[in-house]
């Protein structure tokens, strides 16, 4: 669904939407916890020749199951690309929603110079392009040697990791090392996606919360709208339940009828209300065929005066009746 649409939800679409997001959500969770155990099965396999890739990677599944920022992300790859790979750094680039990659700035280091970004950022973008590793030498005290990562799940492109060092030498990588960053690949582009797609899940929550809260307040508003003209009308409303047991009552009635505050009336049964009239001198003096019928009942200072009485039945599945008390 996209977002433009999501202002048109009814209240009950907008609440099954907020379900599915936290189903989604918990579905990422179990991706991280899957991804964990990967790592492990993997370490297990292989055995400790390539334990810093795999330590890696379990670093990775880890990191996915708390959430964290993009910042955060970034810093874990810089110091991985120190501490496993022999690097001297690593750089992470992210695609936005117009196909720009993005540097991501370290939470606790800084980016490469300038000059030696916008070279990274050109091989990044690249690498992207072709859809495969490359490795490229770099140019002493201009550029650093870079290996370049780009990013993917299920085929959509996420972002680029670079890994560079400053001597310009062309990086010498062995077959293993190739394998182990192609599943280092592989990982970071998982969590790139599962981040992107939780920011995106905050993101309609967010607006779901706000566009309920809005509806809410329309609802709240037209509430009090409906309230002020039902109680402004020039005759007796009393709403009742299936069981005759009243839901709502106007002031007309409640003042000029009945004589008592409506919280009074709420609540109580159609009988009770009835017999409060009669003591205070109603009497029938009327009734047709098709249910109205005509009281007459004297007010505070003893003058008599007569309502026709109608009932009408509301299109509604809890059976609720209106009942109107006009004065003739």
């Amino acid at each position: 669904m996209d977002i433009a649409d999501l202002s048109q939800l009814s209240s009950a679409d907008a609440l099954e939407l907020v379900s599915r997001l936290h189903q989604t959500n918990e579905q990422l969770q179990g991706s991280a916890v899957t991804l964990s155990r990967l790592s492990v099965a993997l370490q297990e396999s292989l055995g400790p020749t390539p334990a810093g890739a795999i330590g890696a990677l379990q670093a990775i599944g880890q990191f996915l199951t708390v959430q964290h920022s993009y910042e955060e992300l970034a810093t874990l790859v810089h110091q991985q690309s120190v501490e496993v790979f022999g690097m001297d750094g690593g750089s992470l680039f992210l695609l936005d929603e117009s196909d720009v990659l993005t540097p991501i700035a370290p939470s606790d280091a800084a980016l490469p110079n300038p000059s030696a970004l916008e070279h990274i950022a050109g091989l990044a973008r690249r690498a992207l392009d072709a859809k495969a590793m490359i490795s490229a030498p770099g140019a002493s005290g201009a550029y650093p040697a870079c290996i370049v990562l780009p990013l993917s799940r299920m085929g959509q492109d996420v972002g680029v990791a670079v890994l560079y060092r400053i001597a310009p030498e062309e990086p010498a990588l062995s077959a293993d090392m190739w394998a182990n960053l192609t599943i280092y690949a592989g990982a970071l582009g998982a969590i790139c996606a599962g981040m992107r797609q939780a920011e995106a899940l905050r993101r309609d929550a967010r607006l779901l919360e706000s566009l309920l809260a809005e509806r809410a307040r329309q609802v709240q508003n037209s509430r009090d709208i409906l309230r002020v003209v039902f109680d402004h009308l020039p005759e007796g409303v009393l709403l009742l339940d299936h069981d005759d047991v009243v839901l709502a009552v106007n002031r007309f009635f409640a003042d000029r009828i009945a004589g008592v505050h409506p919280r009074e009336l709420v609540g109580r049964s159609y009988a009770d209300l009835r017999q409060r009239l009669h003591l205070r001198g109603m009497q029938r003096v009327a009734q047709d065929d098709e249910g109205r019928a005509e009281v007459t009942l004297p007010d505070a200072g003893g003058r008599l005066h007569t309502f026709e009485v109608e009932r009408t039945a509301m299109q509604t599945d809890d059976g609720a009746t209106l009942e109107f008390w006009r004065e003739r």
